[in-house]
């Protein structure tokens, strides 16, 4: 680190011009800022100079201004520390709530053991989907160099009826992603991770689920809609005519927890994962109509409480990844694509009525 104020800003003037030539120097919003020309090569060159910047304690900013191609220079923020007690201990309280809410919504009730044995089968079940998702943005990040904290967990006290225990997961982000590509791997890795995790456990779980004649079924009984994934394996593998009803293994109600995080997770808006990919798509002001639209497509799924967030979120805006420029490759938009799939196979109203 260069500790005086002029020759450290040389050393990143040098820095820049190592790596794009300069046409004009000065400030713009109050922060350094040069005008340069950015030829061929644009998105490795800016990595390169992220890289040379670091040790000045800065990050660039790569933005259009009036017309002209400006870094801007922004304080970098320090390092976090990575904490495990808080995590571990999120984690393992949440392992408890979700066993309880598999324990004490067991169709049918039972012995302890069988209630033990399906809280354990959903807990497990529904906390390997949830890794998965969490790890998968955790790997991006790492790969990516964008300052991460680990998965925090989200307990939740069990709801008889529909409660998972959980509201799911989040990872703190320190630091932006450096450039449009990565910020579609950081949104989009979380929701294809889960969604491939929570496969095998759909298909198990359908498979060993219930076939029963309505009348058979005991009261109280809740009924709920289905994502079309769950719909589409449990016709498959166990072939339910329209006077049955399904009694969900517990490894199947996992899964269907599993996809509602997957699918609220892909709603467009603000800095959920599906705001993210929308972000480095389409930039901030479309960025900022998805998140209107996608508060109504959350009401209408009754997900209300993420429909509230996203209003109270709007005033905060993304801050789009360092470089704003550089278009995302195909192969990125192909995998943007690929959501509005697994969003479509995944969401599905909270419609739930018990008798």
């Amino acid at each position: 680190m260069v500790g005086d104020p002029e020759t450290r800003f040389d050393a990143i003037q040098a820095a820049v011009a190592a790596a794009f030539p300069i046409q004009e120097v000065g400030f713009l919003d109050g922060r350094p800022a040069f005008t340069i020309q950015p030829g061929p090569d644009v998105k490795e060159r800016f990595l390169r100079l992220r890289r040379d910047l670091e040790p000045l304690e800065v990050l660039p900013l790569l933005r259009e201004r009036e017309g002209k191609t400006v870094i801007l220079l922004v304080a970098r923020p320090p390092a976090g520390r990575t904490e495990w007690a808080l995590p571990l201990g999120l984690f393992l309280a949440t392992l408890v709530t979700t066993l309880i809410a598999g324990a004490i919504n067991t169709s049918g009730g039972g012995s302890v053991a069988h209630l033990i044995g399906s809280g354990l089968a959903f807990s497990l079940s529904l906390m390997a989907i949830l890794v998965c998702h969490e790890m998968g943005h955790k790997v991006v990040s790492i790969r990516r160099g964008i300052d991460a904290s680990l998965p925090f967990f989200i307990p939740m006290v069990p709801i008889p009826g529909l409660g998972s225990g959980t509201l799911g997961a989040v990872i703190l982000t320190r630091s932006p992603a450096p450039n449009r590509d990565a910020l579609i791997e950081l949104g989009a890795s979380g929701p294809i991770a889960g969604f491939i995790a929570a496969i095998p456990f759909l298909i198990y779980g359908a498979a060993h689920s219930s076939v029963v004649a309505r009348s058979a079924l005991v009261s109280p009984v809740c009924s709920f809609s289905s994502p079309r994934l769950v719909d589409f394996l449990v016709n498959w593998l166990l072939h339910p005519d329209p006077s049955s009803g399904v009694i969900f293994h517990p490894v199947l109600f996992a899964g269907w927890f599993g996809l509602l995080v997957t699918a609220i997770n892909l709603l467009p808006a603000s800095m959920l994962d599906g705001g993210h990919v929308m972000r480095a798509l389409f930039g901030s002001r479309v960025h900022l109509v998805l998140s209107i639209a996608a508060a109504g497509v959350a009401w209408y799924f009754r997900y209300w409480p993420m429909a509230v967030l996203i209003l109270l979120l709007l005033r905060r805006g993304h801050p789009g990844p360092l470089d704003d420029i550089s278009p995302p490759t195909a192969g990125h938009i192909a995998m943007a694509a690929a959501l509005v799939v697994i969003f479509a196979l995944s969401a599905v109203p909270l419609d739930v009525t018990c008798q």
